[in-house]
């Protein structure tokens, strides 16, 4: 059955299989061909990834894409247990917000170019997607850096 949280899953793979270096990178992580990787990116196909492609890719990429699709699915959100790995450079405040602007703005650029015609389509919704789960990113991003501040780390 085609729905919207069958559309939810397929835009997690596809977003994972980004994150992952692309669908040549993911085959080779999980062991399958990239045109087996394609039809599990492809929105009208019912191919999935195994548990165990899941969690390796999740594993390759640092976070937990795909799951917390699942876990929203189910009403539920995910949170880190065990400590994050430090990262080289955290960046400034200042690129923090900068690269959070800079997404905002594309999601409303997206926004405005899916709805211009006045139909929201599934791939005006899979696009939006994208460019909300960067946006995502770049929050999160921008609160590790300001947590490290509140830390006591100035930058």
């Amino acid at each position: 059955m085609r729905d919207a949280p069958f559309y939810r899953l397929k835009a997690g793979a596809a977003d994972l299989v980004s994150r992952c270096g692309g669908q040549a990178r993911a085959g080779e992580i999980i062991g399958v061909s990239q045109q087996q990787i394609s039809r599990i990116c492809q929105r009208d196909d019912g191919a999935m990834f195994s548990i165990r492609a899941k969690l390796d890719l999740e594993k390759e990429c640092g976070a937990p894409v795909l799951t917390g699709v699942e876990a929203d699915l189910l009403g539920f959100r995910l949170e880190r247990t065990a400590p994050r790995a430090p990262e080289a450079t955290l960046g400034t405040p200042f690129s923090a917000h900068a690269q959070v602007m800079i997404e905002a703005a594309d999601v409303a650029r997206v926004f405005a170019h899916a709805v211009d015609d006045g139909v929201y389509s599934t791939t005006d919704a899979v696009n939006c997607g994208k460019a909300l789960s960067d946006l995502k990113q770049s929050i999160e991003a921008f609160e590790r850096i300001n947590a490290k501040i509140q830390a006591g780390s100035a930058m």
